[in-house]
């Protein structure tokens, strides 16, 4: 798949601002330094981050309509891998939960797992 990590986000505190970084461990709760959330990673597609704001913590150059396709399969996203399991219900992009914990960069590609 032609997608790769544009940001990094992570938020230490709830209605905090985030922290734009160059590359983050992911652990099997989430982010390194994320507060703690229901869902471990927030994925969105550059465009929808732009226009809504949503507090996501990987931004990703992919059309929205192909990243919320991407329900119900495994990715892997630099070393991490994840298991994207819903659309949120009030802001854009998908959720996700840890498979596999591992170091993720901006810059890194997402590859879908074979069905």
């Amino acid at each position: 798949m032609d997608a790769t990590v544009t940001s990094l986000l992570i938020y230490a505190e709830s209605g905090g601002p985030g922290q734009d970084l160059d590359d983050v461990e992911i652990t099997a709760t989430g982010p390194e330094g994320n507060r703690s959330k229901k869902h471990a990673v927030h994925l969105v597609s550059a465009t929808e981050y732009v226009d809504s704001h949503p507090r996501a913590n990987i931004v990703l150059d992919i059309d929205p309509e192909r990243l919320a396709s991407l329900v119900g399969n495994v990715i892997r996203v630099g070393e991490a891998t994840l298991t994207v399991t819903r659309e949120p219900q009030q802001c854009a992009g998908v959720y996700a939960d840890v498979v596999e914990p591992g170091h993720v960069a901006v810059g890194d590609a997402l590859l879908v797992a074979d069905a």
